[in-house]
């Protein structure tokens, strides 16, 4: 069974792990972009004493969209916290299937953030940013659910990692 499964699972992780290389350039233009915004920023203060008022808010919504990615990303490479001396204390494959259970039920748990950050970003798409007048907090706050989409996505092929060991 495992063998006709093997070349979808390694597909489907390979397409996981080149969307995570597109999160990743785009964290990276997003924290370019948000570093030389607030370099501006102090230059102008510094040299004509000119507060730009957007900065602060654009830098903000910047970091929740940096933040999103990143929980995403670093969720494929195991680093968010687990308890790992629990399940080390047991066979290796009483230990895959605690593991498997412990991805399900955070799975369960991104889907409800998924879901009900969708709802608030529908909530606040009829607001703007008090600074930036023409934005939508939408787009602020859909980086939530999108965030999880990424952690679901990587949980996921984690599980396949595990099921699937690469044996072969």
């Amino acid at each position: 069974m495992k063998s006709v499964i093997r070349p979808v699972v390694t597909k489907v992780v390979g397409v996981i792990d080149r969307l995570n290389r597109i999160f990743e350039y785009a964290g990276i233009v997003i924290l370019t972009a948000m570093t030389t915004v607030v370099f501006v920023a102090i230059i102008s203060r510094f040299f004509t004493g000119i507060s730009l008022s957007w900065i602060e808010e654009s830098a903000t919504f910047a970091m929740a969209w940096i933040c999103a990615l990143g929980a995403g990303l670093i969720s494929r490479r195991g680093g968010m916290t687990a308890i790992e001396i629990v399940v080390s204390h047991f066979s290796k494959r009483v230990e895959v299937a605690l593991r498997v259970i412990a991805y399900l039920i955070s799975m369960c748990f991104f889907v409800v953030m998924i879901i009900y950050g969708y709802q608030m970003a529908m909530v606040v798409s009829t607001q703007y940013a008090a600074t930036i007048p023409f934005m939508s907090l939408f787009w602020v706050y859909i980086a939530m659910p999108i965030g999880f989409v990424i952690v679901f996505l990587n949980t996921l092929a984690h599980i396949f990692d595990l099921v699937f060991e690469k044996e072969a």
